[in-house]
């Protein structure tokens, strides 16, 4: 299965060897690797190269090396959270601009609006309307998190059943968390996504795949308008801190 591992980076070579046993399931989940000491002499290589390479395989999510009697190095299936971690990742170093991010999200997540109108649960719109609630909460209170933002889409995302969805929408709206934390959106922003959210739940309700997807795109486009003003602002210095949040105006902003 293995062949000796004489290249300039050893430890990559190994590390390609075992995953391509992995994809070609020779490998399955679960499996117990060889012996160290069997591995070693199979691949000509040192312990200490085997190990930096079962790191690295670690760290892909495609093996777990346990300790003690029974340990050893296992084959695992790459998870949800491994691979979010892997597209997040690869989001945050590249780093795509706002309008880039607005070009995936505009072909992703109206869709996934107008899937999720036709197949969510009773349990589902009530996540999406507790979401909805302590967002209204946490507006009143002026210590708005942008996780709750994320929730609602992942909610979205998760009715559709399709796991890729899942991960685009999941690792998205994740990256966009970095350009809202630099950027400090301020209360009327997060008003606005308050507001598209209740919109799009509305559209949820009544089961109209249709308007859900528009609302969709409207929100989106709405929170690429926002953020690129904030970004602009940034870079003149005029934008550096969020606007206080006008809690004596809640009631007048939309969220009564």
């Amino acid at each position: 299965m293995f062949e000796t591992a004489r290249f300039k980076r050893i430890s990559q070579n190994i590390v390609k060897q075992i995953r391509q046993a992995i994809l070609r399931g020779d490998l399955k989940p679960g499996d117990h690797l060889p012996p160290e000491k069997e591995l070693s002499e199979k691949f000509g290589v040192s312990k200490a190269s085997l190990r930096e390479a079962f790191r690295a395989l670690e760290a892909l999510g495609l093996l777990e090396v346990r300790q003690g009697v029974s340990g050893g190095a296992f084959v695992r299936e790459v998870d949800l959270e491994t691979a979010r971690e892997g597209l997040f990742n690869y989001l945050f170093f590249k780093s795509p601009s706002i309008e880039e991010f607005t070009q995936l999200r505009r072909i992703i997540e109206p869709p996934v609006a107008e899937i999720a109108a036709g197949k969510i649960s009773e349990k589902e719109l009530s996540d999406l309307e507790a979401n909805l609630a302590k967002t209204k909460s946490e507006l009143e209170t002026g210590s708005y998190m942008y996780e709750i933002d994320i929730e609602f889409h992942r909610i979205l995302a998760s009715t559709t059943g399709n796991s890729l969805l899942y991960l685009i929408v999941d690792s998205m709206q994740s990256a966009l968390v970095n350009i809202k934390q630099l950027l400090h959106p301020d209360y009327d922003f997060t008003l606005k996504v308050y507001q598209a959210h209740s919109k799009i739940l509305q559209a949820l309700r009544e089961g109209k795949g249709a308007k859900a997807k528009e609302e969709m795109r409207k929100h989106i486009d709405e929170v690429e308008e926002g953020l690129v003003a904030l970004s602009r602002l940034r870079k003149t210095g005029a934008g550096e801190n969020p606007v206080p949040r006008p809690k004596e105006n809640i009631k007048a902003g939309g969220l009564m």
